[in-house]
């Protein structure tokens, strides 16, 4: 997140309809004014997600004043809108979450490769560790997203530009009202703690919290009837 002068410059969040991606900037901008570009549904810097001649034009949009030392992708959808079908809602995580995102996330790091550094920050999830009956396509975008995120960090190392994944667990916001909480759950707060903490880090990918990298190794390799009790309780 460093520009050429080893500062804080130009930050951009991707979503901010975001509670999480709007915490991660409040936390940001505790240590350092920097100026923040808010990529939402309206405004300056709208975006429709879906449309890749408008993701086109975004990053033009965002690259076109200077450098961009960080941007944060938090756009995503859960694909559980009771008015819409099963296979509705299935395009709709996919164009979202895994299309939109991957396109943004190529662009946003070809760009930052001409500059010679810059971070992006990809939300992934604990939903991709295991498929579930009532997430299972929702995770499958967030594990093709990080998959692809980690192969990129590796082509990108030596220049200059940094991929970082955070996967959170369940995190209590807007989008997961209603729900029932899982364990470990943490607040949008506590999410943009680990969040910077992945910005800065030298590891590529972070888990909020910790703890859940040890919980994920046990879902991975736990037999299915086991993870099938658990997971429907």
């Amino acid at each position: 997140m460093l520009n050429g002068f080893k500062s804080m410059g130009r930050l951009a969040l991707i979503g901010s309809g975001s509670e999480i991606g709007q915490a991660i900037i409040a936390k940001l901008m505790e240590q350092k004014k920097s100026e923040v570009i808010q990529v939402g549904r309206t405004g300056e810097f709208a975006l429709d997600i879906t449309d890749k001649s408008a993701r086109e034009r975004l990053v033009n949009q965002l690259f076109a004043k200077g450098d961009l030392d960080l941007a944060v992708i938090a756009v995503g959808v859960l694909g559980n809108n009771a008015e819409k079908s099963a296979s509705e809602n299935l395009l709709e995580v996919i164009d979202v979450n895994y299309l939109g995102t991957l396109h943004l996330l190529a662009l946003i790091a070809e760009r930052m490769k001409i500059q010679a550094h810059g971070t992006v920050l990809v939300i992934s999830s604990f939903a991709q560790v295991r498929p579930r009956v009532d997430n299972f396509a929702y995770g499958s975008t967030k594990a093709g997203v990080d998959f692809y995120a980690r192969g990129l960090a590796e082509e990108l190392r030596g220049s200059g530009v940094e991929i970082k994944i955070l996967r959170p667990g369940f995190v209590k916001s807007k989008m997961t009202a209603g729900m029932a909480i899982a364990p470990f759950a943490i607040t949008s707060d506590e999410c943009a703690k680990y969040a910077v903490r992945a910005i800065t880090s030298k590891k590529v990918v972070t888990w909020a919290p910790s703890l859940l990298k040890y919980v994920a190794v046990v879902f991975a390799t736990m037999p299915a009837p086991i993870f099938r009790r658990i997971s429907q309780r």
